[in-house]
């Protein structure tokens, strides 16, 4: 990765009131962000602070966010432990001589401060720095929130849990030119680290450009060793504690250069009723409640659109809890979500009747079912009698009605039956029912 190439040039030092002293290395930690972090306008991230003490031999430990920009610059902000000594707390650091432009203050050990830095030219180590007041980056095991954002001025601010602590306007503001890095640093004047680098929390990695903020959709990891021992052993390590959140340092697994440590995956949160399979991207999952990790982009959630219980009962799918009504739901992921299957149960009305009704078939639960029948009276089939509708009956033989027309709640399945009787009539009655028919027939066809 184009980033890690050039942060390899990027390095940590303290800005005493000294002669900036000859690092012989720097071994550095951390992650970038993916390539969709290129050109932001700003970046934050995360950062829970473990503070220790410093030894004597160590030049100092630092934890930051950064981006190597457009211009060829780099900026960097986070916090630092430095051993004891008297510091500039504003300046410029070229070659090795520091110009103090503000005041100075004494740093113990165990005195953890936001600092900034940012970087020219990359290639040589002049830069301009700031550092905060005492015990400014909060106390051990505190998370803090660090970004850098573009100001009025066009140049930087430094904001640190949402407030301005400082900013830098010596040069204008230009977007990055790689992803996004997060580093855990340390730069020590003896060629052995001192194995207590962090350990420091890293999450939430984001970036921001024109049409919002973004959180990085994968981690990288960072492993570099940089100075003149430049081929040194590197005893830190990093470790993924969750979704964009790593800690890194002593006692954590190793890592190769550019070895992905986390992809974006977002999690699914599945309701589906009992019985009814789903497929989340064609692979089938149980009902119940689900937690699926998905990582971003269009996903594929399908259901079956009928669930038969039994010959009288079913379900029937209704919508998801989006407001889709399609049971093959295609959404586009880019974070947590949850869905339910939105299924109704319906039930179906039976009619038994000699003769054509309608009104019979699969109803929603408890919404009203309507049915009929042509009450005329009609030929038996001896043709010597003619049928006579009596009414509808339940199962159970109870009237329901005399009317060809009927309604019922649909609270559960039903069978209902029209009833008809015999009636033998006379010769004159039928030839004239006859008659009648024929002569409906007849304007029917002239009708037509």
């Amino acid at each position: 990765m184009l980033f890690l190439l050039a942060l390899t040039l990027m390095l940590w030092t303290s800005t005493q009131f000294v002669q900036a002293q000859e690092i012989p290395y720097a071994l550095q930690v951390g992650a970038g962000g993916d390539n969709a972090s290129r050109g932001n306008s700003g970046m934050a991230a995360r950062i829970r602070t473990h503070v220790y003490s410093i030894s004597a031999a160590d030049y100092g430990n630092s934890f930051w966010v950064g981006d190597i920009l457009a211009n060829g610059g780099f900026i960097q902000f986070g916090y630092q432990l430095s051993s004891p000594g008297y510091y500039c707390l504003n300046g410029e650091t070229i070659g090795p001589q520091i110009i103090c432009q503000g005041s100075g203050d004494t740093i113990g050990n165990n005195d953890a401060r936001w600092f900034w830095q940012y970087w020219p030219n990359p290639n040589v180590i002049d830069f301009y720095s700031g550092v905060g007041p005492a015990n400014s980056a909060g106390p051990d095991g505190s998370w803090h929130v660090y970004q850098i954002l573009p100001n009025e001025a066009n140049g930087w601010n430094f904001v640190l849990d949402g407030k301005p602590v400082s900013s830098i306007n010596s040069f204008q503001w230009t977007p990055s030119k790689d992803p996004l890095v997060v580093v855990a640093e340390e730069v020590t004047s003896i060629a052995s680290a001192s194995g207590r680098l962090g350990p420091v929390e890293f999450s939430d990695l984001s970036y921001s450009k024109q049409d919002g903020w973004h959180r990085v959709e994968s981690l990288q990891a960072i492993s570099a060793c940089i100075g003149a021992n430049s081929n040194c052993n590197i005893p830190y390590g990093l470790k993924v504690l969750g979704s964009n959140h790593i800690i890194a340092g002593t006692g954590e697994q190793p890592r190769d250069n550019g070895e992905l440590l986390w992809s974006a995956s977002f999690l699914l949160n599945l309701s589906i009723p009992y019985g009814v399979q789903v497929f989340v991207d064609q692979t089938l999952h149980s009902s119940g409640t689900l937690r699926l990790p998905l990582t971003s982009g269009l996903h594929t959630i399908s259901v079956p659109s009928i669930i038969n219980i039994n010959d009288t009962s079913r379900l029937r799918f209704q919508n998801w809890s989006d407001g889709s009504a399609e049971p093959n739901h295609v959404m586009n992921v880019s974070s947590d979500v949850s869905l339910e299957a939105m299924y109704v149960k319906q039930s179906k009305l039976t009619i038994i009747s000699p003769f054509p009704t309608s009104g019979d078939g699969w109803y929603d639960q408890n919404s009203t079912a309507s049915f009929s029948t042509n009450s005329t009276p009609r030929l038996a089939n001896n043709s010597v009698s003619l049928m006579m509708f009596d009414g509808w009956y339940d199962e159970n033989g109870k009237l329901i009605t005399t009317s060809r027309t009927g309604t019922m709640n649909m609270d559960s399945s039903h069978l209902i039956e029209a009833h008809w009787h015999q009636d033998f009539m006379a010769p004159v009655a039928i030839i004239i029912v006859l008659l009648s028919l024929i002569a409906a027939l007849i304007y029917r066809r002239g009708k037509y």
